[in-house]
């Protein structure tokens, strides 16, 4: 069996990102999670509540005010942020960044607020479970 490592992390905000009016708390609780020793960081990303950072801006600015910690964005919200742009997004951080940048993404669970973004919406496929894009 592999050898795992466990690692240690800081989650900044809440489960729907981190507050406008903290921002300057969340960057100093990363880099002192930095300090410390800790693994990671990450914010959620929820880009339709308008009193939350950006998520890629806020992991971005941290990642500059950092040394060793790597960032993450634990759910990117896949429907508003396009594949190709997301993945130069990722690989610019981890060039940037000496790698420290880890991906996690998910399909979105507030479909109302991210069809008010202007994301097509998605519906359940017959029989299927899976989710299509809606037909306008």
């Amino acid at each position: 069996m592999p050898e795992r490592k466990v690692v240690f992390g800081y989650g900044l905000g809440a489960w729907n990102g981190a507050d406008v009016a903290s921002g300057a708390e969340s960057v100093r609780l990363a880099v002192q999670a930095d300090g410390e020793g800790l693994d990671r960081f990450h914010v959620a990303d929820h880009p339709y509540f308008g009193d939350k950072l950006d998520a890629y801006a806020l992991l971005s600015f941290i990642l500059g005010q950092t040394e060793r910690i790597t960032g993450m964005v634990s759910v990117t919200n896949l429907p508003s942020r396009p594949a190709p742009v997301l993945a130069r997004t990722i690989t610019s951080l981890s060039a940037l960044s000496g790698g420290r940048v880890a991906l996690g993404i998910g399909a979105g669970g507030l479909w109302d607020m991210i069809v008010k973004l202007g994301v097509p919406g998605w519906t359940a496929g017959p029989r299927s479970g899976l989710w299509r894009r809606r037909s306008r």
